[in-house]
């Protein structure tokens, strides 16, 4: 009996694991294409080209998550289970021209238009709001529109706040929806043949603007997306089959960005280091994965900034999300999201929906600004509009934030800020903020309003800049030289007497320590990970000195 119920198990396991296999997807690009009864995914687009696909269906929308594209192709496990929210949903259409139906198996319901907002949900029972002429949009896309007669009719995928809605035909959120139908193999494109033009690099604060002219070439020749490198050191040419994975974080002194070649041609890199000059390197190329084919030969083209003593630990225009925020909800069903309008991104906030006002408690929070090292100054900036009257919008700053808003200590900074009087009128504002004698420093934005009334808030634009970097946290006395840096396995220096050695990272955190004596001296870092460092040498006499390096 146990061998027969083991084997029973086992089947049950291999189906389980079958039946969650992976699949492959192949964009379609034009109307024809369509097929009734095969299944699908549907897809968008942000503004650097990267995919976001549908998922599970919210309460007025569907949800949609970062998944990606190989040139066309998407290989990827789908949801089994109406309840995962973390897995892209499969699709089956069904119908025919001018009356397209989209059925969500795990759901059992058909995408519709419901009107009265700007929602796409699901139903059992189909009618004219579940039925779709979908037409050719811009760039292979495709624009399906409900024939229910609702003024929010056609659907669109909503890079702003990272979902799939309906919206009227005049509406600036239009970015196509892009269906990727199953099977299929990618189209194996060459190397690009040609470099872009003009490739340039403008300051903006702490931020790089990179602008380049694509050369126009037949279909098939031309590069499918454009891998930008920057680094205060030495450029890393990439190798073909090995894609290059992004990289926005730049306290390593590292940047990289896949951006796809959508006739865009720009790309900001923000919240660069002070004091250190970033080179640019721009490679074309085609396909992905261990298909990737950069263009690497002869002189590719280059650009470079030089910033100087100021820096921007935190900087958020949300066009991308709430990131990098964390939203936290303690009252309320009603949460922190992001809208787009007349071109500007904000994060907004309102206790008033359905046709009601709801008591709210609604957080949104910094990540720590003093994670990379101390400032002599910091100043906070940032815009809002309100409409309607009900609640201030606080602003407060925490030294000892834990994950838990309601368990630490939380000082009240609203009065240091200028606020909008209404009619969504934006005012923009700043202020010093006041460091603590720790090392962590978060700042919050925090929505409070009873079941009377609410006013609606956003925000826009938050950054901090900062100057006088200490990412040691002590005044240091004097500067040596460091070499070699980029370093791989050793850093060598000069010791005028016996000191005490020690590393620390970014956040201030010692990562060793030793006892060396005077003379030419060598310290490992093999075994430190990738990253910016400070070797911080403190002799006898109690004078101390430091210098940056970065070790590879």
């Amino acid at each position: 009996m146990k061998k027969g119920l083991l084997s029973i198990f086992a089947v049950l396991m291999l189906i389980s694991a079958v039946g969650h296999a992976q699949t492959t997807y192949t964009k379609i690009n034009s109307v024809a294409e369509f097929e009734a009864g095969a299944k699908y995914i549907l897809v968008g687009y942000n503004n650097d080209g990267q995919a976001f696909v549908m998922s599970y269906q919210k309460n007025n929308n569907r949800h949609a998550i970062e998944i990606v594209d190989e040139g066309g192709s998407i290989t990827t496990n789908v949801a089994l289970s109406s309840t995962s929210q973390t897995e892209p949903y499969e699709f089956t259409l069904g119908g025919s021209a001018g009356a397209w139906t989209i059925f969500d198996p795990l759901n059992n319901g058909y995408l519709y238009a419901a009107g009265g907002g700007n929602y796409l949900k699901t139903q059992s029972t189909l009618d004219d709001k579940g039925k779709w002429t979908i037409t050719e949009g811009e760039n292979g896309g495709f624009v399906p529109v409900s024939n229910g007669g609702v003024e929010q009719n056609t659907m669109r995928y909503n890079k702003a706040s990272t979902l799939f809605g309906c919206y009227k035909p005049s509406s600036t959120t239009n970015d196509p929806v892009y269906f990727f139908k199953e099977g299929g193999e990618p189209t194996i494109n060459p190397e690009p043949q040609f470099y872009p033009e003009e490739f340039v690099a403008r300051l903006d604060g702490n931020n790089a603007i990179l602008a380049w002219t694509s050369v126009a070439t037949p279909v098939g020749q031309d590069a499918r997306a454009y891998l930008i490198i920057g680094s205060t050191g030495n450029i890393t040419v990439p190798v073909d089959g090995v894609p290059v994975e992004n990289d926005l974080n730049a306290v390593d002194g590292h940047v990289a960005y896949n951006v796809m070649n959508t006739g865009a041609d720009t790309f900001t890199f923000y919240q660069l280091m002070g004091n250190s000059t970033y080179k640019f390197a721009i490679f074309p190329y085609n396909n992905s994965g261990e298909n990737i084919d950069y263009k690497t030969d002869g002189n590719y083209p280059t650009a470079e900034v030089t910033i100087g003593d100021t820096y921007c630990p935190l900087q958020s225009n949300f066009a991308n999300g709430l990131d990098p925020f964390e939203a936290v909800d303690i009252a309320g069903e009603q949460h922190w999201q992001t809208g787009l309008y007349d071109g500007v991104y904000y994060a907004k906030m309102n206790g008033y929906a359905s046709g009601a006002t709801h008591a709210n408690e609604d957080w949104l929070i910094s990540p720590n600004i003093l994670e990379w090292g101390t400032f002599a100054s910091l100043r906070l900036s940032f815009s809002n509009a309100a409409m309607y009257e009900g609640n201030d919008l606080l602003v407060k700053a925490s030294y000892d934030y834990n994950g838990n808003p309601q368990s630490c200590t939380w000082i009240d900074i609203t009065d240091m800020f200028d606020w909008s009087s209404g009619d969504y009128a934006w005012v923009d504002t700043e202020a010093e903020l006041i460091q603590g004698k720790g090392p962590k420093l978060y700042i919050a934005f925090v929505y409070i309003c009873d079941d009377v009334a609410a006013t609606a808030w956003e925000i826009a634009d938050v950054k901090v800049t900062a100057s006088g970097f200490d990412a040691v946290g002590e005044q240091v006395v004097a500067t040596f030289n460091i070499y070699p840096n980029p370093a791989h396995e050793v850093v060598s220096f000069n010791l005028d007497n016996d000191a005490q050695v020690s590393v620390f990272d970014m956040t201030g955190r010692m990562v060793s320590v030793k006892n060396m004596t005077a003379g030419e001296a060598q310290y490992a870092v093999a075994s430190l990970e990738s990253g910016v460092y400070f070797l911080n040498i403190r002799y006898a006499d109690g004078k101390t000195a430091v210098a940056r390096f970065v070790k590879h």
